[in-house]
C-alpha cells in the first residue's frame, strides 16, 4: 500500500466546478420536448467538489438546475464504485437504497427463454474488495451532493453558465446574468454536451449518430407484483439481461426493491428518433408509440406498466478526446466532459467517481503553485488510458448482447447456456478476468502511487517549499 497522502493541502486554491448535474445547452432544446435530467455529470462534479473541499480547497459548484430531484433511472454500481461510496457514507447508509446484485441471468428478448445465469458469489466478489450494487441515479446524486456540501463546498443552483475562458493570471466564468467569476482552476464537469470542452480542445464538438437509441424508465414495484412472473424479477437480487436481434434490454430492482429500472438499446430506425436528436435525456416518448410486438410476452406486459420512456441518442466521435487540460493550464475536464460515455453503460458513473478521487487526491498534496501543471498532467496520465479501455469494454459488452442471427450469435448462446455457475468458472472465465481489472481498481491508491513514485521527488528537485505560498 502506498504511503497515505496528506489529509489537507498546504496550499489552498479556489476551484469553480461547472456543472453539478444539470444540462448546459449550447442552444435551448426544442419546445415540444420536456427537459429531464438523467446524467452522470452530476456525479463527477459533486464528487470532485467533495474531495477537494475535504482537502481544504475553496470550491464553488455552479449548477444550472434550480434544485435536486429531477427524474432519473437505474445505475449498476460495480465494486470499484461501491468501495468509494461505502468509504464516504458507510455501509449502513448505502444499504438503505441499494440492492445487492448476486446474479446475472440471460434471457432471449424475443422468446423469453432463460438461457443461463452467472452468480456474483461472495467468495468471488471478495477478491474485488467491494459489492456489486443496483441503485437509482438520483439516490447517488443526492449522496454526493450532501458530501460536497458537508465538506465545505458552496453549491449554487439555478446558475446558467454562458462561457468559460482562460485569463492572463486566472480563468473566468461568465454567467448568463453577465457576472464574471474567477478562480485558480475551472473544472468542466458538465457532461457529454460540455460547453467547457471546446475551450480545452480548441474546436467545437462534432458528434455523429451511432445508429442506436437508448430508452430508460422505472416502474413501481407494486404494479409488477400483480403479475407472478414480473414479481419474481422485482423480488430477485439480480440484474437480468435480455438479448435480441439488434437490440437488448437490461433491468433491475432499485430503492430497496420498491421500483424496477429498465434500459433498452434500440436501432434508431425502430425508435422513432428524430434526425436532430442528441445526447441529452430530455425526450419523453409514449411507450405506446414504440413497436414491442416481437418481444417476449413477459417483456410486453412489463412495458405496458409504464406510460412513458426517456430517450437519448448514442453519439460517437471520430477521435477520442485526448487532451483534458487547456493550453493555459487553468481549465480541466472531468467525467463525461472528458470522456463522453456510452449512454446507459455500466461503468460511466464509476469512472466519474474515480476521476474525482484521483484529481482530488493529487491536489491534497499541493504545497506550491509550481506543482499545479504537474498534478494536472498526472491526473490525465492516470485516467486517460483507463477510461478509454473501460468505455470500449462497455461498448463491446453491449454489442455482444444485441448480435444478429449467425455463427457469432450461435456461439454466444451456446456459451451462455453452459453458464450455470460462477463468472470465474468455465466458458465465462475470460470475461470475468477482464471484469476483474475494472472491479479491483482503487482510485485513491492510483493517485497515491503516483505521488509516492513521482510527485514527492518532483517537489524536492524543482520546488523549495515556501510557507508564504499557502493560504
Amino acid at each position: 500500500m502506498p504511503t497515505a497522502v496528506h489529509s489537507e493541502a498546504a496550499l489552498k486554491l479556489d476551484f469553480i466546478v461547472v456543472g453539478g448535474g444539470a444540462f448546459l445547452y449550447l442552444s435551448p432544446p426544442p419546445i415540444h420536448r420536456l427537459i429531464v435530467c438523467f446524467r452522470h455529470a452530476g456525479l463527477s462534479g459533486f464528487s470532485v467538489a467533495h474531495v477537494l473541499a475535504k482537502a481544504g480547497h475553496r470550491v464553488r459548484v455552479l449548477e444550472k438546475l434550480p434544485a435536486l430531484g429531477a427524474p432519473s433511472g437505474g445505475l449498476r454500481v460495480p465494486p470499484n464504485m461501491s468501495k468509494l461510496l461505502k468509504k464516504w457514507v458507510g455501509a449502513e447508509e448505502l444499504a438503505k437504497s441499494a440492492v445487492l446484485n448476486v446474479a446475472t441471468p440471460w434471457y432471449d428478448l424475443h422468446t423469453g427463454e432463460r438461457m443461463g445465469v452467472a452468480q456474483w458469489r461472495p467468495a468471488v466478489m471478495a477478491e474485488t474488495g467491494g459489492d456489486f450494487l443496483l441503485m437509482k441515479h438520483e439516490d447517488i446524486h443526492r449522496m454526493v451532493y450532501r458530501l460536497a456540501v458537508n465538506s465545505g463546498a458552496k453549491v449554487e443552483f439555478g446558475v446558467p453558465v454562458e462561457s468559460v475562458s482562460p485569463g492572463d493570471s486566472k480563468p473566468t466564468v461568465k454567467l448568463s446574468t453577465g457576472e464574471i467569476l474567477t478562480a485558480d482552476i475551472i473544472i468542466g464537469a458538465d457532461g457529454a454536451t460540455s460547453i467547457v470542452r471546446p475551450v480545452v480542445v480548441g474546436e467545437e464538438d462534432d458528434p455523429k449518430p451511432s445508429g442506436f437509441t437508448i430508452f430508460g424508465t422505472t416502474i413501481p414495484a407494486a404494479a409488477m407484483m400483480e403479475d407472478p412472473e414480473l414479481a419474481r424479477l422485482v423480488q430477485a437480487n439480480e440484474w437480468p439481461i435480455m438479448m435480441g436481434t439488434h437490440r437488448s434490454l437490461c433491468a433491475h430492482p432499485v430503492r430497496a426493491k420498491t421500483e424496477f429500472a429498465v434500459q433498452m438499446y434500440w436501432p434508431d430506425a425502430d425508435a422513432g428518433t428524430p434526425e436532430d436528436a442528441g445526447e441529452s435525456w430530455y425526450d419523453i416518448v409514449p411507450t405506446s408509440t414504440i413497436d414491442f410486438s416481437n418481444l417476449s410476452p413477459m417483456v410486453q406486459r412489463m412495458l405496458k406498466l409504464t406510460p412513458n420512456l426517456y430517450r437519448t441518442r448514442w453519439m460517437t466521435r471520430e477521435h477520442e478526446i485526448d487532451e483534458w487540460i487547456d493550453e493555459s493550464g487553468q481549465i480541466v475536464l472531468i467525467g463525461e466532459a472528458a470522456h463522453p460515455w456510452f449512454p446507459g453503460g455500466t461503468y460511466g458513473p464509476s469512472m466519474a467517481l474515480e476521476d474525482a478521487v484521483v484529481f482530488g487526491t493529487l491536489f491534497t498534496n499541493l504545497s506550491s503553485r509550481a506543482q499545479i501543471p504537474t498534478f494536472l498532467n498526472a491526473y490525465q496520465e492516470i485516467r486517460l488510458n483507463r477510461t478509454t479501455a473501460v468505455n470500449n469494454t462497455d461498448i463491446s459488452n453491449a454489442a455482444f448482447m444485441r448480435l444478429a442471427p449467425g455463427p457469432e450469435k450461435d456461439a454466444r448462446d451456446a456459451d451462455i447456456r453452459l453458464a450455470r455457475d460462477e463468472w470465474d468458472d468455465g466458458s465465462l472465465k475470460t470475461e470475468f478476468e477482464s471484469l476483474a481489472g475494472v472491479f479491483c481498481y482503487e482510485a485513491e491508491d492510483a493517485a497515491q502511487e503516483w505521488w509516492v513514485t513521482w510527485g514527492r521527488y518532483h517537489l524536492r528537485d524543482s520546488v523549495q517549499f515556501n510557507p508564504e505560498q499557502t493560504s
